[in-house]
């Protein structure tokens, strides 16, 4: 169904009640076979909250930054993608009461909470970032390496990133500013299939393979993040295929890309077969939504073609009549 409300910048959702509900049926409907539920559901409390730092795509919209997800899990950050102009939206962040500290030259802040970063792929909506995320926190007080996962190619990209970027590094480390000598560099993991690619004690990621265009397999990847209270599922950029309901299954929070069925009928045929080789329709989404069943379902990535946020939120209306909402930067899930 539609939803009755309209997120805006900094407003926020609590998902209550049916997560508990979702999870007693789904262990009567397997038998008793608790395998699909949360690898992290001790009876630890912990608080996990979404931030859409940006639902961008390669279209221009100034309202839209580049393609990141921030999960906090007990106010530790966890990055998903890192798009151009994504950085600059922690500043509305600040103070919120689920965030590290904002204080300057402190590892011990929120600029130091900016270690890790997990990269669906390599296209340049999803990464035109990295060179803030892996420079401006640093500055700011960020003295560790910066975590990076991603498909192969990731260590190629930050080291040339480094490389272009040396004399800013030169001056800061050797000139008279204060800085850490670890806070600029990397550390990446590159990844070529599905596995467990990060676990805490509060936290488990698994990477899992999607298709998208013509990157080859082992180069585009969606994640799966499960917490002690909820399980996170983010598509990454994908076509739809069914093979992938079971790394969706169970997720309480599905942030999946979308685009305009209406809006790609209207583009020349080699570009609509192009899109539906690359993305997933509202339609195509709408049949993922009936089949997972996600508390919220979470429009990402939105490629309009045309069309306005209305018409796009009406066209998946008429598909879907769970609870879904079309993404802006700085929406909040908790």
């Amino acid at each position: 169904m539609k939803p009755n409300f309209k997120f805006k910048p900094m407003m926020t959702i609590t998902l209550t009640g049916l997560l508990v509900i979702q999870a007693l049926s789904g262990a009567l409907a397997n038998n008793g076979d608790e395998s699909h539920l949360n690898a992290n559901a001790p009876g630890d409390k912990s608080n996990t909250t979404v931030v859409m730092l940006g639902t961008g795509t390669p279209v221009l919209k100034h309202e839209r930054a580049g393609q990141s997800i921030l999960i906090v899990v007990d106010k530790e950050m966890y990055l998903f993608d890192a798009g151009p102009g994504f950085v600059r939206n922690f500043d509305a962040l600040s103070g919120e009461d689920f965030m590290p500290e904002d204080i300057y030259f402190d590892n011990n802040s929120v600029y130091g909470a900016m270690n890790k970063v997990f990269l669906t792929h390599l296209d340049s909506d999803h990464v035109m970032g990295m060179p803030e995320l892996m420079l401006r926190p640093w500055i700011m007080g960020r003295s560790e390496p910066l975590k990076v996962v991603g498909p192969q190619g990731t260590k190629a990209m930050t080291t040339n990133i480094l490389e272009a970027y040396v004399d800013d590094i030169d001056h800061r480390l050797h000139g008279t500013q204060p800085a850490s000598e670890d806070g600029f560099t990397v550390e990446v993991s590159e990844i070529s299939d599905t596995q467990v690619v990060h676990q805490d004690d509060k936290v488990t990621i698994t990477a899992f393979n999607v298709h998208h265009g013509s990157w080859a397999d082992g180069m585009a990847f969606g994640y799966r993040v499960e917490t002690p209270e909820k399980t996170v599922v983010i598509s990454g950029d994908t076509r739809h295929e069914e093979e992938l309901y079971q790394y969706f299954d169970g997720a309480d929070i599905l942030i999946h890309e979308v685009m305009s069925e209406q809006g790609v009928s209207q583009l020349p045929q080699d570009w609509q077969n192009y899109l539906y080789h690359a993305h997933t329709s509202t339609q195509q989404l709408a049949e993922i939504g009936r089949h997972i069943a996600p508390e919220l379902l979470v429009m990402n990535h939105p490629l309009f073609f045309g069309q306005s946020d209305e018409q796009l939120t009406n066209e998946m209306a008429n598909y879907y009549d769970g609870e879904f909402v079309l993404s802006e930067d700085l929406d909040i899930y908790k």
